[in-house]
């Protein structure tokens, strides 16, 4: 996926790791790494960062390494500016990728993340407001078969042919509202 960033944009990646995204200005980790500017336990809130200060949020590979996904949610709105976008990059949960790392906590649907935007009929997990921008899974080229049936019917998809057509991940891309 090619994202266009602004230059003036105020970037954070969190759980970066060594492997900070190259168009963030800021890295957030629980270990000190290159590229890590702010060193601090993600399961410990508020994060030593100010309200509002991030037009983007880059969380790739990492959401599923917190255990409580909800206070982080709420805390990604904290430091989000309005309207800003929280990008999230995430094994899913049928593929193996999401059981092989021993440290992953939460294994993700393609519609986990609409218990925080509002687009499920269920209750809202959060007090803040976020809205869906976009949302897709990522296949390989060779998973034919697998995007055949996720665009028939995503729900169907997942409970009968995730398993044996795997995405290699998914993405969102989801907008903070005040």
């Amino acid at each position: 996926i090619a994202l266009e960033y602004a230059a003036t944009m105020d970037i954070l990646d969190m759980g970066c790791g060594d492997a900070r995204d190259p168009r963030a200005t800021c890295g957030i980790d629980f270990r000190s790494y290159p590229g890590v500017d702010i060193v601090h336990d993600l399961e410990c809130f508020p994060w030593p960062v100010a309200d509002h200060r991030f037009d983007r949020i880059i969380c790739r590979d990492s959401l599923e390494h917190v255990e409580d996904i909800v206070r982080t949610m709420e805390e990604f709105h904290r430091i989000t500016k309005p309207g800003g976008i929280v990008e999230i990059w995430t094994p899913h949960f049928a593929h193996p990728n999401s059981f092989h790392d021993p440290t992953h906590k939460h294994h993700f649907t393609f519609g986990t993340f609409d218990y925080f935007t509002g687009d499920r009929a269920y209750p809202r997990y959060v007090n803040c407001r976020f809205r869906m921008r976009e949302k897709r899974l990522l296949f390989d080229k060779q998973e034919l078969w697998g995007k055949f049936f996720f665009k028939l019917s995503p729900r169907y998809y997942e409970k009968h042919y995730s398993h044996r057509f795997p995405p290699r991940g998914m993405y969102f891309e989801i907008e903070v509202i005040t």
